[in-house]
């Protein structure tokens, strides 16, 4: 009779998987830089940010679905909940948290990120990385607009000295 895999080799795969999905958000990173720096040099700057956000966006309008829900009946906790478990490697990348929680407003923080990690590996500089992050951001833009949610970002982990992402979802008024 066979036994599974022992306790050192679930470990040992789970820590793979961990490295290979870092390692896959670092791509989509260094794919997202560029396809920034070719666009900007053919549309300019402003025209290769507007192209791209808008195409993560749609992106983000079909990740929003799952959140969709619990957005409708303006239950933000719920919300909070599948963001911080619905985190890849168990939150390991992101770090995902919830910081505020109160009547119609929810604010959702992130202390890491692999892409902004990515760019500044390649030594790129801080206005790019804010730009890039800005570009990125627009998947979260459409995942929690589209799930019928006011969002504002209070801060990103792409600006030079900020230590975390702050996303500030908030119900619709009159909605």
């Amino acid at each position: 009779m066979t036994s599974g895999p022992t306790l050192d080799e679930l470990q040992s795969a789970l820590e793979r998987s961990r490295a290979e999905t870092r390692s896959a958000f670092e791509n989509r990173a260094l794919m997202y830089a560029y396809l920034y720096e070719e666009l900007a040099e053919e549309l300019g700057r402003d025209r290769a940010v507007e192209v791209m956000k808008r195409a993560i966006y749609r992106r983000g309008l079909e990740v929003g679905r799952k959140y969709a829900e619990a957005a409708e009946a303006g239950d933000l906790a719920e919300v909070g909940r599948i963001f911080v478990e619905g985190s890849p490697c168990g939150g390991t990348l992101f770090e995902p948290a919830i910081d505020e929680l109160e009547d119609g407003r929810l604010v959702l923080s992130m202390s890491s990120c692999p892409l902004a990690d990515a760019w500044r590996a390649i030594g790129l500089p801080a206005e790019q990385i804010d730009t890039l992050c800005e570009i990125a951001a627009a998947v979260d833009e459409g995942t929690f607009e589209g799930a019928g949610l006011d969002l504002t970002f209070l801060d990103r982990l792409g600006i030079l000295g900020s230590r975390h992402c702050l996303l500030e979802l908030v119900v619709p008024v009159g909605e």
